[in-house]
């Protein structure tokens, strides 16, 4: 799993890890029809009226092939259907200068009703809100269809307190 161009990291993805909000209802959406395919999710937080070169186009390849990408203008969790197999995708953060563009490969292998969830928090410029991360991370998974994660991405509470007889 060599990657080229800029340093990234890569994690895997954790139920208990908590996806943004639009992505969790994207996913209820998906896994409740049964669909298979690749739930792509672009952190990104650049307005749309700058211009620098950080800005990225996070996008995922099949084959050489773009099946689905997100940038400053379209920022919204992507569903892309894939027919379950053997799939070799190529995770990519392309940017104005080639040096500064990262990717890796990654074979993955799909059943019926699961989802490839690939989240990246790209490289951007510092906002007043939140600080850049130094490197592209990727946080990649699959969600089975017949896991059930439907409160592993609810908030977590204390259990309500007992009170004692």
């Amino acid at each position: 799993m060599k990657g080229s161009g800029a340093p990234f990291s890569i994690g895997t993805l954790d139920k208990a890890r908590h996806l943004p909000w639009r992505a969790r209802g994207r996913l209820r959406g998906v896994r409740r029809n049964g669909r298979t395919g690749v739930l792509l999710i672009a952190e990104i937080r650049e307005p749309v009226r700058s211009f620098t070169d950080r800005a990225g186009v996070v996008s995922v390849r099949e084959n050489g092939l773009k099946i689905c990408s997100r940038d400053r203008f379209a920022t919204a969790p992507k569903f892309v259907d894939v027919p379950p197999g053997l799939h070799d995708m190529q995770f990519t953060v392309r940017r104005w200068r080639a040096s500064r563009t990262s990717s890796f490969r990654r074979t993955v292998e799909l059943r019926e009703g699961d989802v490839l969830v690939a989240l990246c928090d790209p490289v951007q410029p510092n906002t007043f809100y939140r600080k850049s991360p130094s490197m592209d991370s990727w946080i990649v998974g699959i969600i089975s269809a017949g896991e059930d994660v439907s409160d592993s991405f609810k908030t977590r509470r204390p259990p309500p307190p007992t009170v004692a007889p």
